[in-house]
């Protein structure tokens, strides 16, 4: 692909135009060549000597006013301007000269390249006719002659047309493939904008789960404390300093996650431990905030896993243990842990009061458990009916895509 003015590749290009210095450089040397062989031939008088380098010198001055912008066709009208007047001259110096005839090797490419393909067969075609009464006029000819022209006059048109017909399927090919390279430029750019919008939208989803998974969690905890504390704190002042206590070290817990969101890190929980220590630290501090009695059992080999899904298993047991703590009314919870070969399992249940999973929820919760198995390539389950608890089971990969 040829470069554009930028320096980067162009958008596509007709072939003669990136060869356009060749065919400018071509025509002015066959015409430097008429002029110069005129003027070297033996026997041409001074009158001929005279009119054809002027006449040469015309149409070269033509070319570079009118024809140069014609083989680019812009616009439309240059390009058939300049045929009219050099087709008429080019075939008068052949007239004058049986050199001349080096310009009619440029003048047929000139006459395909500057008009679509009908016009140029006829062009060509009075062309080749003009040059065959020419060289009738020029002679006298017997009858063998006279048909040996006009056989030649039909080849000529027959190959000057082949020839044209195929710098025309290399007009019109060149000029689908600049259509076609700029309309795959279009896409491109509009793909990479597609794509950053997905992106945003994807950033924006995942803030908005890690949001209600910690931030939201973990002021609703303070919250609640902060009401047990105000509630108490006249008749136990030491049972609400307690809940003052804990509503300190959950703002200051819940800190650490904000800095932690902001800085796209691991979860402080994550850091420089286990996920399995993680539960477990996860799952002590629900069963110390005045909410059911929880308790982590892990089968298994414990391995490392992926970073981003050691993360989604804790936001999920967070989550899973937020809503039993907020909605479930339940008296236990038991998260499990399970490694296998190629899977690990995180079980919450709860015996609390259920609910129908058919009926849509509202907030992030049970949908955002989904979504975040599914962006690691797991998937959740939740097995729930009124009156007799719930269970929500993530499977996930161990290893791999």
């Amino acid at each position: 692909m040829a470069p554009g003015r930028d320096g980067q590749p162009g958008t596509g290009q007709h072939e003669w135009r990136r060869f356009r210095a060749g065919w400018h450089g071509a025509f002015v040397g066959l015409g430097v060549l008429t002029a110069g062989l005129t003027l070297l031939m033996s026997g041409t008088g001074t009158a001929t000597r005279v009119a054809v380098p002027g006449m040469v010198a015309v149409l070269l001055g033509w070319y570079a006013v009118a024809g140069v912008r014609g083989v680019h066709r812009r616009p439309g009208w240059v390009g058939p301007a300049y045929l009219a007047l050099a087709v008429p001259l080019t075939v008068a110096v052949f007239a004058l000269v049986p050199v001349g005839a080096l310009l009619l090797v440029a003048l047929y490419p000139h006459v395909w390249m500057m008009l679509p393909p009908r016009p140029a067969v006829v062009v060509t075609c009075a062309i080749v006719a003009a040059v065959g009464a020419v060289i009738l006029a020029n002679g006298p000819l017997d009858g063998r002659g006279v048909t040996s022209v006009l056989l030649l006059s039909v080849v000529s048109v027959a190959v000057a047309v082949a020839i044209g017909l195929w710098i025309a399927r290399i007009i019109r090919q060149s000029r689908q493939r600049a259509e076609l390279i700029a309309q795959l430029a279009q896409t491109r750019a509009q793909l990479a904008v597609v794509s950053r919008e997905a992106g945003a939208l994807a950033e924006r989803e995942r803030l908005s789960r890690d949001i209600h998974d910690t931030l939201a969690q973990g002021f609703a905890s303070v919250l609640l404390l902060l009401e047990a504390a105000q509630t108490a704190l006249a008749s136990a002042p030491s049972t609400a300093a307690g809940y003052l206590g804990r509503a300190q070290q959950t703002a200051r817990e819940n800190l650490a996650e904000a800095r932690s969101l902001v800085a796209a890190l691991a979860p402080p929980d994550l850091a420089g431990t286990s996920l399995p220590e993680a539960l477990r630290r996860l799952v002590e501090r629900v069963g110390g905030d005045d909410g059911p009695g929880a308790e982590l059992s892990i089968t298994g080999t414990p391995r490392g896993l992926p970073i981003e899904r050691e993360v989604a298993l804790l936001r999920m047991a967070q989550e899973s243990l937020t809503n039993v703590h907020r909605h479930a009314g339940a008296t236990r919870v038991e998260v499990a842990l399970v490694y296998t070969v190629d899977r690990v399992s995180l079980r919450v249940s709860d015996d609390g009061k259920g609910f129908d999973p058919a009926v849509p929820q509202q907030g992030y919760g049970l949908a955002g458990i989904r979504a975040r198995a599914q962006g690691i390539g797991g998937v959740a389950t939740i097995e729930a009916a009124p009156g007799a608890g719930a269970v929500v089971r993530i499977d996930v990969p161990a290893a791999g895509g």
